[in-house]
């Protein structure tokens, strides 16, 4: 298991119960040649392992990046972050940081999160029928 703050790549807390955040997960994985970032899978962390100024909500509810204890990237800014150091990812990364488009991305990343939580309880339910 990797550990919860490598201190020379940039560290992306994932959500490794979501289906969509996997896939996208292994996308980057695979075309981060370099292996500049460390993915950390916050459902498999103990509470002793998360990052102490954050919670396993707070990580869970929007996606987390940082660089070894620097600032923390959230949202939008965690992805644009994850493409700078993907070189064929780095002119997305300055679109979306380009305001307009930075705001206007946030919204939609914010409408997938509300889609997310009702699939999820939706797919909860269903096992809970069972």
């Amino acid at each position: 298991m990797m550990t919860s703050q490598p201190t020379t790549q940039l560290c992306v807390w994932y959500d490794g119960d979501c289906p969509v955040c996997r896939q996208e997960v292994a996308l980057y994985h695979h075309i981060d040649r370099q292996q500049r970032i460390a993915w950390i899978d916050i459902v498999a962390l103990t509470d002793s392992e998360l990052p102490s100024d954050k919670s396993r909500a707070d990580l869970l509810g929007r996606f987390h990046a940082r660089e070894a204890n620097g600032p923390w990237h959230i949202g939008v800014d965690a992805f644009a972050a994850i493409w700078e150091q993907i070189p064929v990812l780095r002119r997305l990364a300055l679109l979306f940081r380009t305001p307009g488009i930075r705001q206007l991305a946030e919204l939609f990343y914010r409408g997938f999160l509300k889609w997310q939580r009702r699939h999820r309880a939706r797919r909860n339910n269903q096992i809970g029928l069972i």
